[in-house]
């Protein structure tokens, strides 16, 4: 077994869980109430129990699935937060919710689905369904022990390379939800050029009938 993975394995949650279960059998066999050999298999089997006991580190366990529809992708991204909120820490948490919270501004809330058409939403929509879930996964799948201490890139470690896969994704999500905004804001103002153009001649007032003044002097009056 190479080291790497042999501290993956001792940092896991079944190896914690277990070797925390082996120090009760220790503590029964310091204080008299099991000895020799059937002390020692209380301890192995105590050390079994909390090994399968415990849940191993998995991924997201999340999938969001290819879709267009804005609704999905909000309650994807709710379940989202919801299933890492107590497996990592707080500053990974609060980028994760500040990407998802961009994405939902720029999301349609009148029913209709994404335009997958405009380069700018579907970076957001990759962004949802695939880039951020992704890195979460893959994450996840480390004890949380070894990827917040363990360096394994120069002076890094996977906590590190997570928060700099996040920041990037941060800021590329506020860029983007900048340019819709300008191009929303651009698409109203090209119409309202377009309505002033197009009233710039035309009166709204009600036209004056040609016939209002003083009757004509050869009208006689009988």
């Amino acid at each position: 077994m190479s080291r790497r993975r042999l501290e993956l394995f001792l940092t896991s949650r079944r190896n914690i869980a277990g070797t925390a279960m082996a120090v009760v059998g220790l503590g029964l066999l310091a204080v008299g109430l099991t000895s020799g050999v059937v002390g020692v298999g209380i301890v192995a089997g105590l050390y079994a129990i909390g090994f399968l006991a415990a849940r191993p580190e998995t991924g997201l366990r999340l999938s969001l699935f290819e879709t267009d529809d804005a609704s999905q992708i909000r309650s994807g991204l709710e379940r989202l937060l919801s299933s890492i909120r107590f497996r990592v820490s707080d500053d990974v948490y609060q980028r994760v919710g500040a990407i998802a919270y961009e994405i939902v501004q720029t999301l349609p809330t009148n029913g209709r689905d994404l335009d997958a058409t405009d380069p700018n939403v579907n970076i957001i929509r990759q962004t949802a369904l695939n880039y951020l879930p992704q890195a979460l996964d893959a994450y996840l799948a480390i004890p949380r022990i070894y990827a917040e201490r363990r360096q394994v890139s120069g002076d890094k470690t996977p906590h590190d390379i997570l928060m700099e896969q996040l920041n990037l994704m941060a800021d590329k999500m506020r860029e983007t939800a900048d340019d819709i905004a300008r191009n929303d804001t651009e698409r109203l103002l090209v119409n309202a050029r377009f309505l002033q153009e197009r009233f710039a001649n035309n009166s709204l007032e009600p036209a004056v009938p040609a016939n209002t003044g003083a009757p004509s002097e050869d009208r006689h009056i009988v």
